[in-house]
């Protein structure tokens, strides 16, 4: 908390002394986004002041949507921009390529074929015995961690199917132009969760973060299904807009 400066000589409220000591260190990058502050017990320490000034000054800093105050965690910076994705065409969400932000990166983390998970088995109208591809990744836009997917896939129907194809195509593409399926149809579900500590590791946030589940199951021609898709998107960084027309 060194980059806190408190002068007690003059006239300005310690609050606004605490609040615009803390602006600047994010300004000037000594505090990055998910950054931990100090506690309200901890600066009163410190500084010999009431928790009150320090609720007032985190008070500021919250409205003005540079931290973030989670229950039994602690406070932190929140600069990281806010995303917005449309719900009209979210049958689409496979196809991240349609998001109008210039600057995308998939980082796969996983890449396994299995037969292990018997809900998945089901998911996909898979016969005993019969395994399917499992590809885990994150999103990135314009450098922010902002999407979690787990992508399962038919092995039968996805041969020889590579990590490199999966880092090199949007799943559209892996559908339609690397193996000849149509998605004739979409079927999409939302929950709200809180992230497991793995997903908040891999989505660079804080633990138990609230996130907005959407399960995509996809159908090519025959009510077939040629693929199962989970996305986390973080819940405090993304909003979901309805476009009407």
């Amino acid at each position: 908390m060194n980059y806190i400066k408190i002068d007690k000589t003059i006239k300005k409220a310690l609050y606004l002394q605490i609040r615009d000591s803390i602006e600047d260190a994010i300004r000037e990058g000594v505090l990055a986004d998910n950054d931990r502050l100090p506690t309200e017990s901890e600066l009163c320490e410190v500084f010999n002041m009431s928790d009150i000034v320090v609720k007032n000054a985190y008070k500021l800093l919250v409205k003005q949507g540079l931290v973030t105050r989670v229950q039994g965690s602690g406070t932190y910076v929140s600069t990281r921009k806010m995303f917005k994705f449309p719900l009209k065409g979210f049958d689409k969400i496979g196809d991240f390529g349609a998001y109008t932000y210039t600057s995308k990166e998939k980082r796969v983390v996983l890449f396994d074929i299995s037969k292990d998970l018997e809900s998945i088995s089901l998911l996909l109208n898979l016969r005993e015995g019969e395994r399917y591809y499992v590809a885990k990744y994150v999103v990135l836009v314009d450098q922010a961690e902002v999407l979690y997917q787990t992508l399962y896939l038919p092995e039968k129907l996805f041969p020889k199917l590579a990590i490199s194809d999966l880092e090199q195509s949007n799943l559209p593409q892996l559908l339609t132009v690397k193996y000849p399926y149509h998605m004739k149809r979409v079927k999409n579900g939302f929950s709200p969760v809180n992230m497991t500590s793995s997903e908040a590791q891999l989505l660079n946030t804080f633990k138990h973060a609230a996130a907005h589940r959407v399960r995509t199951t996809i159908f090519g021609d025959q009510d077939v299904v040629i693929a199962y898709l989970e996305t986390l998107f973080l819940g405090q960084y993304t909003q979901f807009e309805v476009i009407v027309g």
